[in-house]
């Protein structure tokens, strides 16, 4: 492909349109940032079960959300006002949504809309997930705080 035919498809690199764009109608009210998976704290969502941890990122108008299963771990049922769309990193889930339940191995999606009902369980082994939330993940942002909170009470003894 030509640098004409980049530009009349609004690509390219003159910021004039198209996906890559240089110029934005308004600024973020937030800084960017890096994170390190490994720093951020782990999540426990099931109270007395350590087996099952989320390491969420939260940005403006979504939450990313690192899963990791140990071996026979159980997400229960549950369900959101989120819209959640993830993907199965490493070994294998069986995953249920909304009543239809498969296997699913690395590079397989599933999209939940809010209020859907779902869950996962891993096997054998244990097995990462991605998720991504649209609005942020509110319940994450709240056990978040709590982990936040219990964290400086323990340090501050």
């Amino acid at each position: 492909m030509d640098e004409e035919t980049i530009a009349e498809r609004g690509g390219g690199a003159s910021g004039s349109g198209g996906y890559f764009r240089t110029e934005a109608p308004t600024a973020s009210a937030q800084p960017g940032r890096y994170e390190r998976v490994d720093d951020v704290p782990g999540l426990h969502p099931v109270p007395g079960d350590e087996r099952l941890t989320l390491r969420p990122v939260f940005g403006e108008r979504m939450t990313m959300s690192f899963v990791f299963f140990e071996p026979h771990t159980e997400a229960p049922v549950h369900r959101h006002a989120e819209e959640q769309i993830g993907t199965v990193i490493d070994g294998s889930l069986e995953f249920d949504l909304d009543g239809d339940r498969r296997l699913l191995g690395p590079g397989d999606v599933y999209v939940v809309p809010p209020w859907v009902p779902h869950g996962a369980w891993s096997g054998e082994a244990a097995a990462v997930a991605l998720d991504v939330f649209s609005p942020p993940r509110e319940g994450f942002a709240e056990l978040m705080e709590q982990a936040l909170k219990s964290a400086g009470d323990a340090s501050s003894e």
